[in-house]
């Protein structure tokens, strides 16, 4: 149920450009507003996407409702389910804590965790955070009905029973859900915080993200959180409680804050930034992860990153008609940011934003 590709878009071999024209700008913005012309639609459902380069927005659209019951036009402050962007702070929670000398990534997780199936123990935070645990991934493979309201004690107890690891842990990479939410309960062990609270003080209050929260957004934003689920917070009419690798809530605005903070260092260090932002594993598709991010230039092959630390890295995010994706490119300080609720249309207005950016600026 998790859409995880960055890698739909074939990146080209030549390196990007240092920075973006006038002329190359308005060509861009005059493409992005035919796509968004093209993919107009009846239905309440939409999206909020912006477009900023060397620092200026290039291209904003809000299309569709945030409200089921007001018919409140999506905005700025509209609440979305952020499914796998959750990965994102997930990570960033591990590497506060680690820069701080309070989680080593290469040490084995029995040594944070008492309670672990026998299997995990020897687990470390970096194999987890790169996809490389050999950890099965529930989320994926289990009827829908199994997860509603299942939290991550529920998933624990089951692995205790069937401790298998798909893999020897180090050997191969495969993505996994269930490496973010052990990483989501690592952080809540280690930091004496339940995970949403971690992140309330440590990423969403110093980033001034207002609308941000794990879980519980739901009956605080009624009346801002966009449709279809407006009225109880239910996706494929179950309620997800498995935070980490998903489950939190966020807007246009408060992704915005973030990467303004990400920017100036306010969350993690440089040089933290940094190995979060190297190629760490390989999956069998070519594509390549980080701590958190894909890697690799906007839309392309990871493998095709010539720099390190790449310059670019992105994450895409897919629960029930949730679509999102957060892209940023360092050098030229670009990013692009979606955040959708209607379904496959929505996810194929996406990419073709992320292809018809990726062509005019590489």
């Amino acid at each position: 149920i998790l859409w995880i590709g960055v890698a739909m878009l074939a990146g080209c071999a030549s390196g990007p450009h240092p920075g973006a024209g006038a002329r190359q700008l308005q060509e861009l913005q005059a493409d992005l507003a035919q796509v968004s012309k093209d993919g107009e639609s009846p239905f309440r459902s939409g999206y909020v996407i912006k477009v900023h380069v060397q620092g200026q927005t290039v291209f904003s659209r809000y299309e569709g409702f945030a409200s089921a019951e007001t018919g409140e036009s999506i905005h700025d402050e509209t609440v979305f389910e952020l499914a796998s962007l959750s990965k994102i702070f997930t990570a960033l929670a591990v590497m506060q804590l680690h820069e701080q000398g309070r989680l080593a990534l290469d040490k084995p997780l029995g040594l944070y965790l008492s309670d672990l199936p026998k299997t995990w123990v020897g687990l470390n935070a970096h194999q987890l955070l790169t996809h490389q645990s050999g950890l099965p991934d529930p989320i994926n493979l289990w009827p829908r009905k199994r997860l509603d309201g299942l939290d991550f004690g529920a998933v624990l107890a089951h692995f205790r029973q069937s401790p298998a690891l798909l893999f020897s842990p180090g050997t191969q990479a495969a993505y996994s859900n269930t490496n973010y939410m052990l990483l989501a309960y690592l952080v809540s062990q280690v930091s004496g915080l339940d995970f949403g609270e971690y992140l309330q003080r440590h990423v969403f209050e110093p980033a001034d993200m207002a609308s941000s929260s794990v879980l519980d957004a739901w009956p605080r934003w009624v009346g801002q959180q966009a449709l279809p689920y407006a009225q109880e917070g239910k996706m494929h009419g179950i309620d997800y409680a498995l935070m980490g690798a998903i489950g939190q809530k966020g807007s246009m605005r408060d992704l915005e804050q973030f990467m303004q903070a990400l920017w100036q260092h306010k969350l993690v260090q440089a040089k933290t930034l940094d190995l979060m932002m190297r190629p760490h594993a390989e999956f069998a598709d070519g594509k390549r992860y980080g701590y958190g991010w894909y890697i690799g230039r906007l839309g392309g092959w990871a493998g095709l990153s010539g720099s390190l630390p790449a310059q670019a890295v992105g994450h895409t995010g897919r629960l029930g008609a949730f679509r999102t994706a957060l892209y940023f490119h360092r050098e030229r300080r670009f990013q692009l940011i979606m955040l959708s609720n209607g379904g496959p249309r929505t996810e194929k207005l996406l990419t073709q934003f992320l292809k018809t950016t990726r062509d005019r600026l590489e």
